[in-house]
């Protein structure tokens, strides 16, 4: 005959379970949203930004810029969808913005920052957006791959040729 003496570490381990269900089942805030990644581990350092222009589908040239700067650079989004941007082109300079993440229909992310950084050319020092509309390539918790691409036409005759200049940025924490 059973007794509740011989029954009791059976019902110990169904206590055991059902109480480990329900800790388990309570709500708890991802750690691992796309905004907590992208703001939770505080500064993003510059690694490398390569810059490819292509016509058509024909590469003409690849370029990794900025290998011998001796800045840091490096770029801050804050929760409160701000963003700070130090020595952007290795020039002593900040720019501060606000940015926020968007998709389309085809799972892709995108950030999107009116910040406006100074850039040097062969003409001199400029104004550009590069974060205007940036594609999140990668996103983890020690690195970013941001993706521009800016599309213009090469050529109209006797076919039209697109010109493409992707530049990818690689950060770090």
């Amino acid at each position: 005959m059973y007794t509740i003496k011989s029954k009791l570490p059976v019902l110990i381990v169904i206590a055991f379970m059902l109480t480990g269900a329900l800790v388990s089942s309570c709500k708890k805030e991802a750690d691992t949203s796309i905004n907590n990644l992208l703001t939770g581990n505080g500064i993003w350092r510059l690694a490398s930004m390569r810059v490819e222009t292509l016509h058509g589908d024909t590469t003409i040239r690849r370029d990794t810029l900025n290998t011998n700067c001796g800045f840091a650079q490096s770029f801050k989004f804050t929760d409160d969808a701000r963003c700070t941007y130090k020595y952007y082109s290795c020039i002593n300079d900040s720019a501060s913005s606000t940015w926020e993440l968007t998709s389309n229909d085809y799972d892709s992310v995108f950030l999107r920052s009116p910040l406006v950084c100074k850039d040097t050319t062969k003409i001199g020092t400029i104004s550009i957006r590069p974060f205007s509309r940036s594609q999140v390539i990668n996103l983890g918790r020690n690195s970013l791959i941001l993706q521009t691409v800016i599309i213009d036409t090469f050529r109209k005759t006797p076919v039209v040729v697109l010109r493409r200049k992707i530049t990818r940025y690689g950060f770090i924490h």
